[in-house]
């Protein structure tokens, strides 16, 4: 663990890399409401809100993509 140097020697995060999403959406939520909330009394609800609405889009964008591939592309490769 002394030896660590962060980026060369990326995480082990292959069996779980799709979590990181949660993080990720989170600290953009803040990052983006900090700027534009007005009250900061709602400030909370709209991250949670937020960050909700960036996982929940990027699974659907997941779902799609796969459906496309899965589905269409052979459709249009025959």
């Amino acid at each position: 663990m002394l030896a660590y140097t962060p980026f060369i020697d990326p995480i082990e995060a292959h069996s779980w890399w799709y979590l990181l999403i949660l993080p990720c959406a989170l600290f953009t939520s803040i990052a983006y409401k900090a700027v534009r909330v007005y009250d900061l009394r709602t400030f909370p609800k709209e991250v949670a809100v937020m960050t909700v609405q960036i996982v929940v889009v990027m699974a659907l964008l997941g779902f799609a993509s796969f459906l496309f591939v899965e589905k269409v592309l052979p459709l249009i490769a025959t």
